[in-house]
Order: structure tokens, then C-alpha cells, then sequence
């Protein structure tokens, strides 16, 4: 019984989540945001805000360091770029199967960048296979939340309008490490009872 309680409190926030998305990104004219008169900052309002009150995506400081760093290991395992990740890298638990190339370019381009943290955020740097980070384990089990949701709990979801459904890091995150107290957050009025987890 718990297990149909937390799967549908666990569809039930990716639907609130789908919905706020769309609503934001529904709300906003082809081309972006339009600009403000002359003299007004960027996003077409004063302070820098969008119009409507729509909130801009927050900015992610740490492309440059983990696009350097990404480069700098695909160079370090050059010609291994299409080997088994779990046969170059130590303690791969979730992501058996996929490529060096793969894994690199997800661990920047979808969680760094998904989460908008420095690759410190997970790792410690020149030791990568070290399990001292608790937020190391979080990802994992997050993976396994989103394969999950994916995979069990959108399919059993009658009247979708879409043929494969389907929610990633971005989809909650939004380029925040912790969903809920981001620049959409302050739209819907803070986070969550509680506050940040």
C-alpha cells in the first residue's frame, strides 16, 4: 500500500511540476521575451524580471569550468571514448552500459548543467571514483526515481497525449540543486512547507 502511495505522490508532483512548466513556458511569445523600452535591463522589465511576472531560468556560472574539465578527462581517456564506462571509471552502479564519451557528456551537460552545480557538487576532483560526497548517492538514487517514473508510473497513466512521457533531472531541478528554491519558487510564493530538504 505504501509503495501506490509514494508512486502516486510521486506522479502527482511530476504532473504539478509538467503543469507549472508549461504554464511558464506556455505564457512567454515565439521568440523570447520581448524587450522593455529603451533604458530597460535585459528580460524587458525593471530589475531585470520578464514581463508578466514570469521569472527568467537562473544562470548556470559553472559551463566554462565543467566544459574544461570534461575536455580535459575525454583527452585523458582518449581512445577509450567508446569503451564501457564501468571498465574505465570505478564505482559505476547506475550507468553500466553506457560509453566513456556518454557518461562524460551526461555527468556535464545533464546533471551539472540540469542542477546547475560544479562537478565538486558530486565529486572530488582528480579523485572521481571516491564515495565521500553523500550528494554522489542522492544522483544515483534520483536515477532511479526518474527511470521509475518513466518507466513504471507515466505509462500506467490513462489519456496521456503523448506516446512516450517521459521527465529528466531539468524537468524538477531547473537549474537549481535543490527544486523549490529557485527563481520559479519565489513565482509560486517560496518553497515548500519546510523549506528546502
Amino acid at each position: 500500500m505504501r509503495r501506490i502511495v509514494v508512486g502516486l505522490a510521486a506522479v502527482v508532483f511530476v504532473i504539478a511540476a509538467s503543469l507549472s512548466f508549461i504554464h511558464s513556458v506556455g505564457a512567454q511569445p515565439p521568440g523570447g521575451t520581448p524587450g522593455g523600452p529603451p533604458g530597460t535591463p535585459p528580460g524587458g522589465a525593471p530589475g531585470g524580471r520578464p514581463p508578466g511576472g514570469m521569472m527568467s531560468a537562473p544562470v548556470d556560472s559553472f559551463v566554462a569550468e565543467r566544459d574544461s574539465l570534461a575536455k580535459e578527462l575525454m583527452q585523458k581517456y582518449a581512445g577509450k571514448e567508446g569503451a564501457p564506462a564501468e571498465s574505465v571509471f570505478k564505482n559505476i552502479k547506475i550507468l553500466k552500459g553506457i560509453t566513456v564519451e556518454n557518461l562524460l557528456r551526461r555527468m556535464n551537460l545533464g546533471y551539472g548543467r540540469s542542477l546547475g552545480v560544479r562537478c565538486q557538487h558530486c565529486h572530488v576532483l582528480g579523485h572521481w571514483d571516491e564515495e565521500d560526497k553523500p550528494t554522489k548517492q542522492i544522483a544515483r538514487d534520483m536515477m532511479v526515481l526518474t527511470g521509475k517514473i518513466n518507466d513504471e508510473l507515466l505509462p500506467a497513466i490513462k489519456n496521456i497525449k503523448s506516446e512516450k512521457p517521459g521527465v529528466n533531472c531539468g524537468t524538477c531541478h531547473r537549474g537549481v540543486a535543490r527544486p523549490g528554491t529557485g527563481p520559479m519558487a519565489s513565482q509560486r510564493g517560496g518553497p515548500a512547507p519546510g523549506g528546502p530538504r
